[in-house]
């Protein structure tokens, strides 16, 4: 293997060890429920968004910050601390307090990892084969995801909802460690002026991208906090039953690396193909409500072929077009994505709650609303190219 392709596959493999704590907590989440009866749905939702609004301020601030760092060192560091906040919770994370407390800290942390990932591959990798290779990059959070999904299922059912904790922190502290000594020697940083970065940063086609991004991550992190739940609830399912959970979820990001990988192949502008794949991924959330038991699964997974590829476009090929700000841009796209992210947090138990007297429990609404979102983020994708790219 040559250095270039090792260097890369250390990027992707750290980024995918990321997901152990950035997902575990949807499989933790139903054995919480069930242990600790004075945890409620809303109590979960707090704590989701908790971590998710601690993730977007940590985006926008740690994408400006490691303009000026080692890229390669800022990931080892951000495995290594969410490594340690996993290990906390998996002692103390049944009190809602300290549950509350410890994901929040946790989503600051682990917004250390994204825009450095995203950067030290523009850095490192060949220019000819950047886009390429930021495509790819991003099936790392893909396969992250249903590894971490999976294996954090069978441990929760085997040995509880501490395991959960644990078995993150085992991940992330070693895959930080071992990235920290074997990380390549970078040349000396230029570091800019931050008032130049943020203006560089601040610019039509960027903002767009993060007002995308922030519709699509609403969309995307609430399949992956919430769907465990529903296939839980609607399985009449136990603790012990997690497995079973595990092995339907996991099939979610598999299939949205088929979908990324495809998306790739694809010869059409990656703005429009996007355009495409979101009307598609809306189609499925409104034939969800209609279908039951394994077709429910097919539709799921057949939707996360289509959800991928366009966030893979906004969250990394469309920053790599900004040389000058590869990590600033990241980090505020993906900032601007996880505000999207900590308000469904709160959104989803409230449609719930609201609908929850109807046959559904009130899912219907939920799956409603992430199909409108699907196709307004198509819509301002659509914008963006025309207003920025189409001529470029």
């Amino acid at each position: 293997m040559s250095k270039l392709k090792k260097t890369f596959w250390d990027i992707w493999s750290s980024y995918a060890i990321y997901y152990f704590g950035k997902v575990n907590l949807g499989i933790v989440v139903p054995a919480l429920l069930v242990t600790f009866k004075d945890l409620s749905l809303y109590n979960v939702g707090l704590v989701s968004s908790g971590f998710f609004f601690a993730y977007a301020i940590g985006q926008f601030l740690h994408g400006q910050i490691s303009e000026k760092h080692n890229p390669f060192v800022y990931i080892s560091a951000g495995l290594i601390l969410s490594g340690i906040m996993n290990a906390i919770l998996g002692f103390w994370g049944g009190f809602f307090t300290i549950l509350l407390v410890g994901e929040t800290i946790d989503g600051f942390v682990q917004a250390m990892g994204w825009s450095s990932c995203v950067r030290a591959n523009a850095m490192t990798m060949e220019k000819s084969n950047i886009s390429r290779s930021s495509t790819i990059l991003g099936t790392s959070y893909q396969i992250g995801n249903s590894v971490a999904w999976l294996i954090s299922a069978f441990a929760v059912g085997a040995w509880g909802w501490q395991a959960g904790f644990f078995v993150a922190s085992g991940m992330l502290i070693l895959r930080g460690v071992l990235l920290l000594i074997t990380r390549p020697t970078m040349p000396p940083i230029k570091k800019e002026k931050a008032l130049t970065t943020v203006k560089n940063t601040l610019t039509l086609p960027i903002i767009m991208g993060g007002v995308g991004l922030c519709l699509l991550n609403m969309v995307r992190y609430g399949v992956i906090t919430w769907i465990p739940l529903y296939l839980f609830q609607v399985g009449n399912l136990t603790i012990e039953q997690m497995g079973k959970v595990g092995l339907k979820v996991c099939l979610i990001p598999i299939a949205g690396v088929l979908g990324t990988l495809v998306y790739n192949k694809i010869k059409m502008s990656k703005d429009l193909l996007s355009v495409v794949y979101l009307v598609l991924l809306a189609v499925s959330f409104v034939v969800l409500p209609f279908t039951q038991g394994i077709a429910s699964v097919v539709v799921l997974v057949i939707g996360s072929f289509f959800l991928y590829g366009p966030h893979v476009f906004l969250v990394s090929t469309l920053p790599t077009r900004f040389t000058k700000v590869v990590g600033a841009s990241t980090g505020f796209i993906d900032g601007m994505g996880y505000v999207g992210t900590t308000l469904i947090g709160i959104i989803v138990p409230v449609l719930i709650t609201i609908n929850e007297a109807t046959a559904s429990g009130g899912w219907h609404s939920v799956f409603a609303f992430w199909a409108i979102l699907s196709a307004i983020t198509a819509a301002f994708v659509g914008f963006n190219y025309v207003k920025s790219f189409k001529n470029s």
